[in-house]
């Protein structure tokens, strides 16, 4: 599919591990539930992700419902992004337009 890389969002990587610390506060103890939360709060990182990509998968058929499906296999490469900080924006990208580039090929939607 040859998706461009979009600027990495640092801005929504500070975001999320905002979040993270507060749930974290709230609920005065660790929960892996709280990663998750974390990475999908308001959608952020799908919404920026979208409106870089929109056109091009739009033209292979790939609905927003559709890439939040995508987006969500990712989750722990988007925990490992920007709360571990153990993989590089580049590599959380590609992994992403992997899983696109599978699932438009097939239309298994």
């Amino acid at each position: 599919m040859g998706l461009s890389i979009p600027r990495e969002p640092v801005e929504l990587k500070e975001l999320i591990k905002d979040v993270r610390r507060r749930l974290i506060r709230e609920g005065s103890k660790e929960s892996i539930d709280y990663d998750s939360l974390s990475v999908w709060s308001f959608n952020s990182l799908p919404k920026y992700l979208w409106d870089h990509w929109k056109d091009e998968l739009k033209g292979a058929g790939i609905t927003w419902q559709i890439f939040l499906k995508v987006l969500k296999l990712h989750t722990i490469d988007v925990i490992e992004w920007a709360l571990r900080d153990s993989l590089s924006w580049e590599g959380l990208v590609k992994r992403i337009e992997t899983s696109i580039e599978n699932y438009s090929r097939g239309k298994r939607w």
